[in-house]
């Protein structure tokens, strides 16, 4: 009973100093099972944010995950860690707002010009949308961007942050660790289909016995399905 009391006692403790450093706005310790937790929680998020805007625009279910196996988008998921990592310390709203609009919009048209030459595709064009940068981005988006970073920064990570200090260092990390090597497998799966995908549209014909497999496996059809968003 003693024992219990005194564990009970601690993680009080540990929630009222967690709590107490966020409110005088010190540095928040970044840990690998908090960035794993940030991927997975922004990845779903993003998932079902698009599956949502999807059936709102009429467009019926559509696979929004951008992966293979796993339910994390990749970019809302890498998105959640860099907002968090370059913007959690900033105190003022302004501050994060403008650097969040800046570098979304940096970031998306950055991605966008790395899939057309890497892949010789692009999941998003918004050559038709108003203030557009070379289809890549928009100024209302960016626009977007900002105000997404401080829901994040300051409506989401903040009490997000206080729970983890609050939780067992060890099971934590366990749990990081088998999520952290599945997502790594799901990325590797999703990069080597997509090369073979935009392989095969090229006329390139798989050279290894894995290559071939994964033509059998993931065919065009499969593929259209998982990222109907790409246009070669």
């Amino acid at each position: 009973m003693t024992a219990r009391i005194g564990v009970s006692e601690e993680n009080a403790i540990t929630a009222k100093s967690a709590t107490a450093k966020c409110e005088v706005g010190e540095k928040r310790k970044m840990t690998f099972s908090k960035i794993v937790i940030l991927y997975m929680l922004g990845g779903l998020v993003g998932t079902v944010w698009e599956t949502l805007l999807n059936l709102a625009r009429g467009r019926g279910f559509v696979y929004c995950n951008g992966s293979i196996f796993t339910p994390f988008n990749f970019v809302y998921g890498v998105g959640a860690i860099v907002i968090v990592l370059g913007l959690g310390n900033f105190q003022k709203w302004w501050q994060v707002y403008l650097i969040g609009a800046a570098g979304g919009g940096i970031v998306e048209y950055a991605l966008s010009f790395l899939e057309e030459i890497v892949l010789g595709t692009r999941s998003w064009d918004y050559s038709g949308k108003l203030l557009n940068i070379n289809g890549r981005t928009t100024l209302p988006y960016m626009a977007f961007w900002g105000l997404l970073c401080l829901a994040v920064v300051f409506v989401v990570y903040d009490p997000l942050d206080v729970w983890l200090d609050t939780l067992p260092e060890r099971p934590l990390n366990i749990f990081a660790s088998v999520m952290a090597a599945l997502i790594c497998i799901d990325f590797l799966f999703t990069v080597g289909t997509l090369v073979r995908y935009t392989g095969r549209h090229a006329g390139k014909s798989a050279i290894t016995f894995i290559g071939r497999a994964v033509d059998k496996v993931f065919d065009d059809a499969f593929m259209g399905v998982r990222f109907p968003a790409m246009k070669f």
